[in-house]
């Protein structure tokens, strides 16, 4: 792999997206989300305060139905809150239109998750390439070939997913999630699939890509020993956040 770098220097790309790249910390103040279920109201997320360093590196716990991927929506722009206000660098996702959160998630977010995401039909350089297509800006994509490589999977560049592992298929949406050059990465349980030698490699290359790249990344897991490995740790349970 090509991931070098520390924490006392993280680098940075800047492409000029149209929506800024992250410049500053996460603010969370007074965020409460609220689902419909049938006449009753479940409230999913109650008065959440947070805030999360540019550059930082933090694990979010607790059990099934706690909250946590809620409030992973509403950072990453897919969810509005019904109160509060979500902060991102100098963005407030309460007040951006339907588009501009669009463009926000294309140039700003790195999207991992558990069930990896792939399109079977389509081969892991592939599967990359379709989200290049779809990025904020041409100049911001990267090679799929360089991020295949990235991850240590050049040589599976042309395998589809049910031919791969499920630890090379998390490599893979890990190499997709960086395709624009995230500041910020959102992970909804990346290792929830995987067997335990698997996650503790999709692991180490998360932190790698962290440290060389300098982004903020924000874990999800039910996983408590997953979760110490992060430098900042809360937990929700029942919506609301524990430090």
């Amino acid at each position: 792999m090509r991931l070098i770098g520390s924490r006392q220097a993280p680098t940075r790309g800047t492409h000029g997206h149209t929506i800024a790249r992250l410049g500053s910390a996460i603010h969370l103040r007074g965020v409460s989300h609220w689902y419909r279920s049938g006449r009753s109201q479940v409230e999913a997320l109650h008065d959440i305060e947070l805030e999360i360093p540019a550059g930082g590196y933090v694990a979010l716990t607790g059990p099934s139905g706690a909250g946590k991927s809620t409030l992973l929506s509403l950072i990453g722009g897919l969810e509005r809150p019904q109160s509060g206000t979500v902060m991102v660098g100098h963005h407030d996702l309460r007040t951006l239109r339907v588009d501009e959160l669009a463009a926000y998630r294309r140039a700003t977010i790195g999207f991992i998750f558990q069930h990896f995401g792939l399109l079977d039909l389509l081969s892991a350089r592939e599967n990359i390439e379709l989200a290049a297509s779809l990025s904020a800006s041409s100049r911001g994509r990267l090679p799929a070939r360089d991020l295949l490589e990235e991850v240590g999977l050049l040589d599976r560049a042309e395998h589809r997913p049910g031919q791969l592992s499920g630890g090379e298929r998390q490599r893979v949406a890990i190499a997709r999630a960086l395709v624009n050059d995230p500041s910020l990465i959102l992970a909804d349980e990346p290792t929830g699939n995987l067997d335990a030698a698997s996650a503790m490699r999709v692991l180490d290359l998360l932190e790698r890509v962290h440290i060389e790249r300098g982004c903020t990344l924000l874990v999800v897991t039910h996983n408590e020993a997953v979760a110490q490995r992060a430098d900042q740790r809360y937990r929700l349970d029942g919506g609301r956040l524990l430090a």
